[in-house]
């Protein structure tokens, strides 16, 4: 929750509750300003946000998500993608339905146990390496995997 709402909160039930306030309430333009959130370089990821997802875990992750498996030739190919959902968390990469992944950072996802391997590898990786298919010509998206900078600093 952020500070703001609680300071209106509690000045708003202080004021409601019939007991005198030694002091008035923290008006909008008084409340101190909550720090604000680094800005993400758009090539990058924070560390802890990879972290709060792989901890998560990978069935959560996957509910933003639908695939099937892709074939050629009777030979796994990698997850074909049917929806992205919701669309807004999608916005800034470039995979859409379609796409066919084939590899995260470098691992095969073709087993269940591969792709929870890929995911948790996440936690300790420097980069995160998405290796796909768009109408049969191979791409990659590559994110850094950073701490995020002090508020403060």
């Amino acid at each position: 929750m952020r500070l703001l709402p609680v300071l209106v909160i509690t000045a708003c039930l202080g004021a409601c509750s019939g007991q005198p306030q030694a002091e008035p309430p923290l008006t909008a333009a008084a409340a101190p300003k909550p720090p604000a959130e680094p800005e993400r370089p758009a090539d990058a990821l924070f560390r802890d946000d990879v972290i709060a997802t792989v901890d998560a875990g990978l069935g959560r992750f996957l509910q933003r998500v639908d695939v099937e498996a892709a074939f050629d030739n009777g030979r796994f190919q990698g997850f074909r993608i049917l929806e992205l959902r919701p669309p807004h968390f999608w916005h800034s990469v470039d995979l859409k339905p379609g796409d066919v992944v084939t590899r995260v950072n470098g691992m095969p996802i073709e087993r269940e146990t591969q792709a929870y391997d890929a995911f948790q590898t996440l936690k300790k990786a420097k980069e995160l390496r998405v290796s796909y298919l768009r109408a049969g010509k191979p791409r990659e998206l590559v994110y850094r995997i950073i701490d995020r900078p002090n508020a403060s600093g």
